[in-house]
């Protein structure tokens, strides 16, 4: 799909046709689940909340101006989501908690083609350190990074998402990619 298509499916969910949302949904989904999962590292949690930003698009998408790409303000929104997320989940004292039921429980896999266990196993550990620490991250260390390294955004897109000067990108980007860099030499992943 290109960006007419979003527009063209704008157009017909605002005309009342909201099973063309559905379209809208299939293109961003993975994105905005792997953003939402990066920044909660929680399965169950992720999905709930990718939920909840698709709803507030929808309820939303009579103030989108065409000003932007349709991405970027999707962005946007799912940028300002987490944070509120992360603001309201932190008033108050709880506990994360996590249940296994058998085959209930889902985690995101990440497809190693080579043969080799020790590798796979070594592998594994360092992916699960590397997304420990990326969720010990400050939050503006951790959003920006999400979007620049893990969704591949340009500075210029991060920069209208965020609503910060270019410089701001870049530097949080660069003092990020250190803070990140610094905790993964302490725990000897580089």
């Amino acid at each position: 799909m290109s960006v007419i298509d979003d527009v063209e499916i704008i157009s017909k969910v605002l005309e009342g046709d909201t099973d063309a949302f559905s379209h809208i949904i299939r293109k961003y989904q993975d994105m905005v689940f792997r953003y939402v999962y990066y920044q909660f590292n929680n399965y169950d949690e992720a999905l709930d909340i990718t939920q909840d930003i698709f709803i507030t698009v929808l309820e939303a998408l009579g103030s989108f101006r065409h000003e932007s790409k349709f991405s970027t303000w999707l962005y946007s929104i799912m940028v300002n989501h987490c944070k509120n997320y992360r603001k309201k989940k932190n008033r108050y004292s709880t506990v994360p908690l996590k249940i296994t039921k058998g085959e209930d429980e889902v985690d995101i896999q990440l497809q190693d083609f080579r043969e080799n266990p020790e590798e796979k196993i070594i592998n594994e550990d360092s992916l699960r350190i590397m997304k420990e620490e990326i969720s010990k991250l400050p939050d503006d260390f951790r959003e920006i990074l999400s979007l620049r390294d893990i969704e591949g955004m340009s500075y210029n897109e991060i920069s209208d998402i965020l609503g910060i000067n270019l410089s701001n990108v870049k530097v949080r980007i660069h003092r990020g990619r250190e803070y990140l860099k610094n905790r993964l030499h302490s725990r000897g992943l580089i």
